[in-house]
């Protein structure tokens, strides 16, 4: 674990200063005077592919900052059923419910090699109530965390599951030369994102690589040949 001093992260001595999140992130808006009054250390963390990162019902004295790589946040139902209501992508913050609530709603796992920021809610808390900036940003990214489980929910969870496929690569792809690649989790985790059995999933990715949809299925991510032929897919099924 290595430990980021605020004030130094500031001036450029970390990597911080150079983040490709940075303006996304939760202190994108934030000046020095604003960073002087953190007195608490921030956590800079990396966890491996399956890492717990907090666990639903577990205190909340945290929130965080994804940097690099997928988290999925699980819910787990009074009758032990349980569902992903949330992947978490580079720049989101997660954890929120810290500010109102005592423990987490959720059960935050790594789905691929993953680096954060883990924040005390004290700072969030302590400077929130002087920084109109810092207030502005926490507004907008929680506005954005709903905005991005309503859309969640209708995008991967309505249609036939190739189509869900085909919108949930589209939201994730990432453009490398002429294709876009796609990152692919375990057949467990994608079938509690979408509600349908793993098996369900294989037979899904096959028959789109049939259609030529997709190539090059590896265990964790796919390409995708062309872009466009994707998205009319997702829009000719909806």
């Amino acid at each position: 674990m290595k430990t980021i001093e605020i004030k130094s992260a500031w001036q450029g001595n970390s990597d911080c200063n150079a983040c490709s999140i940075r303006s996304s992130a939760l202190f994108a808006e934030l000046n020095e005077e604003d960073f002087s009054k953190i007195h608490s250390p921030i956590d800079d963390l990396r966890f491996e592919a399956n890492s717990g990162i907090y666990t639903q019902g577990e205190s909340a004295e945290y929130l965080y900052t994804l940097r690099e790589g997928y988290i999925k946040l699980l819910h787990v139902n009074s009758d032990g059923s349980s569902r992903i209501v949330r992947l978490v992508m580079p720049g989101d913050l997660f954890g929120m419910e810290a500010l109102l609530e005592e423990s987490y709603a959720h059960s935050a796992s790594a789905l691929s090699n993953v680096h954060l920021c883990r924040i005390p809610k004290a700072i969030i808390s302590s400077l929130g109530e002087e920084s109109p900036r810092l207030h502005r940003q926490i507004v907008k990214k929680w506005g954005e965390a709903l905005a991005q489980s309503e859309s969640w929910f209708s995008e991967i969870n309505t249609g036939r599951i190739e189509v869900r496929l085909a919108r949930f690569f589209l939201r994730v792809a990432k453009v490398s030369g002429e294709m876009a690649v796609a990152p692919l989790f375990k057949r467990e985790d994608m079938g509690l994102m979408m509600d349908v059995k793993f098996e369900t999933i294989s037979r899904a990715l096959a028959s789109m690589a049939e259609q030529g949809l997709i190539s090059n299925i590896s265990r964790l991510s796919i390409q995708i040949p062309n872009m466009e032929k994707l998205k009319s897919f997702s829009q000719a099924g909806a």
